[in-house]
């Protein structure tokens, strides 16, 4: 499943982003969630069967990753995730998530990832990988 209709099944609004983990070597970032649940009807219906405390949205096939404004690390809501196909095989994923500084400020972060594909990782079970 391409990352456009993934995120289709995917919810995380009002949930936090905890760490952006940049993994070269293997060309993927993971985005851990404090709460990542799934969509399983037209819309999300509270539904939290499948849900991953903690768990990670992991992109893969990485080609390039930007956060705007730099010297800011996203660590709160995240407001926004979208993806869009660049060619067959690549797609850009734009997260805006907020970064809150010890003195309360705000800033919006926008983290924009040139990626192949997506999946999801449970943190309880490092490794596997959930693709649909």
């Amino acid at each position: 499943m391409n990352p456009i209709e993934f995120l289709k099944t995917v919810y995380v609004g009002d949930r936090g982003c905890k760490s952006v983990l940049i993994d070269g070597w293997n060309a993927e970032v993971k985005v851990q969630v404090t709460c990542i649940s799934r969509v399983r009807s037209a819309s999300w219906d509270y539904y939290s069967a499948e849900d991953l405390q903690d768990g990670f949205i992991v992109f893969t096939g990485v080609q390039s990753i930007t956060l705007s404004p730099s010297g800011v690390i996203p660590n709160d809501s995240i407001n926004e995730v979208r993806a869009e196909s660049i060619s067959d095989d690549q797609f850009l994923i734009v997260m805006s998530v907020d970064a809150v500084d010890a003195a309360g400020a705000r800033t919006e972060v926008e983290i924009r990832i040139m990626a192949a594909s997506m999946v999801l990782e449970d943190a309880n079970i490092p490794g596997l990988r959930i693709t649909q």
